[in-house]
């Protein structure tokens, strides 16, 4: 699967099956790509009209303030991609039938590494939502969690089969999912902050080393994961 064309398709599929007018959606792809660009910070909602070709009264006709649209750019991602994703990749993770946890870890690691960095346009978006405020960034991991309840059931008996053969720690799954999740996030997040979205290599060329840094993730994991650490 390609990841970068994946993720952005299923966002402007998102977006054109949407009841927002023509307008509104060109602010909604204006704002994705300032917010992306400049920071959510740093843009201005007089910049988001300029880019949309519409008034700043078209914008505020719909969204009241800067952070109603950055609402409508996380919502679609919480409650549609996100979980489709996670049921894709699931699916795929399950029909590898891998039964080392060390080529699982490879795979699992590189994949979802490979996601965010080339989808790290997109990532912005959901960070600006986390950085606003501590209590913002808690209500949005908790959004998050519960849009993948529907994939608990599949991840509880992957890693079951594991922590019965004793390859990892008898933690629970959705802990051993935040640490992997963390340990991937980590070694992304500098290129996700850092590199320029319009560089227009960046979704065919992440700036980073991926088989190096999947390796140290990987290593990283199976040590704290380990039974024998643990």
């Amino acid at each position: 699967m390609d990841n970068s064309s994946s993720v952005e398709d299923m966002f402007m599929q998102t977006l054109h099956s949407s009841d927002l007018s023509a307008k509104q959606k060109a602010v909604l792809q204006a704002s994705l790509t300032l917010f992306s660009d400049k920071g959510y910070d740093r843009t201005t909602t007089q910049e988001i009209a300029e880019l949309a070709h519409v008034s700043q009264g078209t914008v505020y006709k719909r969204f009241a303030t800067k952070h109603d649209i950055l609402e409508a750019l996380i919502t679609p991602f919480i409650d549609e991609i996100i979980p489709r994703m996670a049921i894709e990749f699931t699916n795929t993770v399950h029909a590898q039938q891998l039964p080392d946890f060390n080529d699982y870890l490879s795979f699992v690691v590189r994949d979802r590494l490979e996601l965010v960095v080339t989808n790290r346009k997109l990532v912005r978006i959901l960070l600006a939502g986390a950085f606003n405020n501590q209590s913002e960034a808690e209500a949005l991991l908790a959004r998050i969690s519960e849009s993948l309840r529907g994939v608990e059931k599949q991840f509880t008996a992957i890693f079951s089969r594991y922590q019965r053969n004793g390859q990892i720690v008898n933690w629970p799954v959705s802990q051993i999912i935040r640490y992997t999740a963390a340990a991937i996030i980590s070694h992304a997040l500098p290129v996700v902050l850092t590199a320029d979205c319009r560089d227009p290599d960046e979704g065919a060329r992440p700036s980073i080393d991926l088989d190096l840094s999947t390796r140290q993730i990987v290593a990283f994991l199976r040590h704290g994961l380990s039974p024998v650490s643990a």
